[in-house]
């Protein structure tokens, strides 16, 4: 739903007097949707947010979307150069300290941003989003249940002689079905040694009685994304030492999702996980993060890792999926995803 979100602003315009900054440009499709909802294509638009107000500068064939859902905001009609009437909306506007995020712009519109006296800035709107309000969990509790509904679907659908492309392209129906208007990515669908690569991509390995199936799914459901691993074994005759090893990722996930704490860093959460599979010897074999930033996007800030030193602040959201993988044998990994509370950490659910 286009329209401005006033507590969203509100908190823009915040970190704007913090950075002693009075006007700062978007162009990134997912910080203008953060702010004003999905109503513009990808390239299509570049803002200008000031203390007084919103400077749009997009196509003509927006001209209605724009008047009926921001009244207030000065309408620019432009296809092409849409940077250089910024900077001439900047000037007359008398700003002196517009910021861009250098890493979202294009490089002839930075060159000329940086010319105009423009400052540049990273992750700026990436660290607003990475607060979410009470309205975004709300949605992304949706948006997570939908997605765990498909595992429960999947999980009594699935087939021998069933292709990992088929069992994703149901699994995508499922949830497209359900009110997604997107996957958050490609769903993976791993069948036995396949399981071993952590991001393999569906093909038309077909599945096989006592097999181990990992899939990592998740939507895009009103503007947020969720994402959920879950692996099982297909047939009644259970690897034992599959079963070992999707009990000790199961058992690192519930040991960090209990231990984690407000005031952690991204780190500290990591070595939380990864300490259970390093005590039993499979260290080696987990060979990824134990977690990433979720929300608008499947990738934000709050990276669960032994590289990130900084502390997971209040209703920041992130994964926690630890996992293993034997080569040339399959693959577990376990993942929900929480937000942190002054008592810990909450799952999205």
């Amino acid at each position: 739903m286009a329209g401005i979100d006033q507590s969203k602003l509100k908190n823009i315009l915040s970190a704007l007097n913090k950075n002693k900054l009075d006007g700062l440009v978007l162009t990134d499709l997912h910080d203008m949707n953060y702010l004003l909802g999905e109503i513009f294509c990808e390239n299509e638009a570049t803002v200008l947010i000031h203390k007084k107000g919103l400077v749009i500068v997009t196509r003509p064939l927006y001209e209605n979307d724009v008047k009926k859902y921001f009244p207030k905001a000065k309408f620019i009609p432009l296809e092409q150069d849409q940077h250089l009437e910024i900077i001439k909306q900047a000037k007359t506007l008398k700003l002196k300290a517009v910021a861009f995020d250098e890493n979202k712009e294009f490089f002839a519109a930075a060159k000329h941003y940086k010319k105009a006296g423009f400052k540049t800035v990273s992750n700026f709107i990436n660290s607003v989003r990475a607060t979410k309000t009470e309205q975004e969990l709300k949605i992304m509790k949706e948006s997570a249940q939908i997605a765990y509904g498909a595992f429960l679907y999947i999980k009594k659908e699935i087939k021998a002689g069933m292709t990992e492309k088929q069992v994703a392209l149901k699994i995508e129906m499922f949830m497209r079905e359900r009110g997604a208007t997107a996957m958050s990515f490609i769903p993976l669908v791993s069948f036995g040694a396949n399981g071993a690569n952590p991001h393999h991509l569906p093909d038309d390995t077909k599945l096989t009685k006592n097999t181990a199936v990992l899939l990592d799914f998740g939507c895009v459901y009103k503007g947020y994304c969720s994402d959920i691993t879950r692996c099982f074994w297909f047939g009644d005759k259970v690897n034992p030492e599959y079963q070992k090893i999707l009990d000790l990722a199961i058992l690192a996930h519930d040991t960090a999702a209990k231990k984690a704490k407000y005031g952690m860093t991204g780190a500290q959460i990591d070595a939380l996980a990864r300490g259970v599979i390093v005590s039993a010897g499979y260290g080696k074999y987990f060979t990824h993060r134990t977690g990433h930033g979720i929300g608008m996007q499947d990738h934000e800030l709050a990276d669960i890792s032994d590289l990130n030193k900084n502390k997971i602040g209040l209703n920041y959201c992130f994964s926690i999926e630890p996992g293993i993988y034997l080569p040339g044998k399959f693959g577990v990994r376990h993942e929900d995803c929480f937000y942190m509370t002054k008592k810990g950490i909450k799952q999205i659910k």
